[in-house]
């Protein structure tokens, strides 16, 4: 008799946890295959925020074993004529609403290839308008534990074809310039401040870093920990994605700052290379 393979399937919601979708989805997940852990990724993305579970699927997914399923359903068009897709890349599987959560792994080139799901080629009960997650998304991702191949799930898809939200990276950059752009990304449950500037996508060396401007401040301190700052210090860092970050030790960086997921601000880069020391300004 063989034994089965558990599969972990990972899920990114906007749906919280007061109702029972979540349930619901977790449920439709193993009645199409009983040897799938379902791992909860994050169900507080904030209502319809395609960005934010965009950044949480990027920055977590390489965290799991390879053959690891991702299953996003954040749908604010859910009943609409927007696609419903599959795809593979770099050893693992991801299975979403084509609305743009997949757009940083398609900017970094993480996937490989992709399908359109077809509901006819998975065995289904009937199916809700209101409640794709559920109804197709959820068994297409049990398919593809059991083993299914992208090919069995819907024709193929371009990766071109498939929507992409304006991913917001920095693109890299020249020794010549100092000053760059950017703006908040997401503000966490501490009150943390992402910003746009991933260090290793954009080239920048660490050694470059001065200052963040936001909100009417200049955010002048480093640090390389939370805790090496004093208690409600407002300082920046490198974050555990390699973004850049403002924060404040046993603090929330966001009230004191007074600002906002998309608010603007300005990274201010040395001309030189002179290393970044603790509380340096």
């Amino acid at each position: 008799m063989s034994i089965k393979k558990t599969v972990i399937v990972t899920l990114t919601t906007d749906f919280g946890l007061q109702d029972p979708y979540v349930g619901q989805l977790k449920g439709a997940l193993l009645l199409g295959y009983h040897n799938i852990l379902p791992i909860d990724l994050s169900h507080a993305i904030a209502p319809w925020d395609l960005e934010a579970a965009a950044h949480c699927l990027y920055d977590s997914y390489r965290y799991f074993p390879k053959g690891s399923i991702h299953l996003v359903v954040v749908d604010p068009g859910v009943g609409s004529a927007r696609k419903l897709i599959a795809a593979a890349g770099n050893g693992y599987y991801f299975v979403a609403p084509d609305n743009g959560v997949l757009s940083l792994l398609l900017a970094s080139r993480q996937l490989d290839k992709a399908c359109c799901i077809s509901p006819d080629k998975i065995a289904l009960s009937a199916i809700s308008s209101t409640f794709h997650g559920r109804d197709i998304l959820a068994p297409a991702a049990a398919r593809l534990a059991q083993g299914a191949k992208l090919e069995e799930l819907g024709p193929s898809l371009s990766l071109q074809e498939l929507v992409r939200l304006p991913t917001h990276f920095i693109e890299p950059i020249d020794q010549l310039v100092t000053r760059l752009k950017g703006h908040v990304v997401l503000i966490d449950h501490f009150g943390n401040v992402r910003t746009n500037f991933h260090l290793a996508r954009s080239g920048i060396d660490p050694a470059r870093l001065l200052a963040i401007h936001v909100g009417g401040l200049d955010v002048n301190l480093y640090f390389p920990s939370y805790s090496a700052a004093a208690p409600g210090e407002l300082f920046f860092l490198i974050d555990s994605a390699g973004y850049v970050e403002i924060a404040m030790n046993k603090g929330n960086a966001a009230q004191r700052i007074g600002c906002a997921k998309g608010d603007a601000l300005t990274l201010m880069l040395s001309s030189t290379q002179t290393p970044i020391r603790p509380g340096m300004g």
